[in-house]
């Protein structure tokens, strides 16, 4: 299937392909996510548990970086498939950089977590439910855990600052997301101190791939790197304070 015009996806390879010629993705394996796992000790043999795709056309030359990451259907233990789960870095005083989701292909939950003076006290937990042609924005401040709700893969695509880092440790240090998605539902982390009830809001509805639209009107995605921009937009109904 074609994702954006020369960018096309093929489902039995789990591959990509630009204008024809294979991309070679990075890949996180089962083992790479023991830390963050509900039941790592369910975890029965190593492999591929998701493929990423970093700095695609058409945002090569941009600001801006475009990805593609591609999360089979697998569960271990009854916890559906997800990404490892990480925080954003910031500007000197100011919330992390925010970014932006599309869902090409699949289901997917995306979990979103505000922590208050210390990791392990959230403040803020929200869900999202997207489909095809959906987008969401992580807003400025929280991190966040994708996870495939689908029968078969899910792929989406994200755009970020291309200066953005991001951190891994504090969801590896407290065994992933305050909440773990499973066939059961949302079972709560008990190695957080403080985690308050799941906000559910709704994704934005797209004509398109926003990759486009950005293409087409880069200055009106400025707000991608100014986290104070993003902060008075609102997205998701969060705010920037504590």
């Amino acid at each position: 299937m074609q994702l954006i015009p020369g960018l096309d996806y093929i489902e039995e390879q789990e591959s990509l392909f630009l204008n024809g010629d294979r991309l070679y993705p990075k890949i996180r394996r089962f083992s790479d996510l023991l830390k963050v796992l509900k039941y790592p000790d369910k975890l029965r043999e190593d492999g591929a548990a998701y493929y990423m795709f970093r700095d695609l056309p058409p945002l090569r030359d941009s600001w801006a970086r475009f990805d593609i990451t591609i999360i089979p259907k697998w569960e271990v233990g009854g916890e559906l498939a997800k990404t490892k789960g990480h925080y954003h870095n910031s500007p000197a005083g100011e919330p992390s950089y925010p970014e932006i989701y599309y869902v090409h292909k699949g289901k997917a939950l995306y979990l979103l977590q505000k922590p208050g003076e210390s990791y392990s006290k959230i403040i803020d937990f929200i869900a999202v439910q997207a489909e095809l042609g959906d987008m969401i924005v992580i807003p400025p401040g929280y991190g966040h855990v994708t996870v495939n709700l689908g029968e078969s893969s899910l792929v989406m695509s994200n755009i970020i600052y291309r200066e953005v880092k991001s951190s891994y440790q504090p969801f590896e240090g407290l065994k992933g997301a305050a909440y773990h998605y499973t066939y059961s539902g949302f079972l709560r982390n008990e190695n957080y101190t403080e985690v308050p009830e799941i906000r559910f809001e709704k994704p934005w509805r797209k004509s398109g791939p926003v990759v486009l639209e950005f293409a087409r009107n880069e200055p009106s995605f400025a707000w991608l790197k100014d986290p104070r921009e993003a902060c008075k937009i609102g997205f998701l109904g969060a705010t920037c304070k504590k």
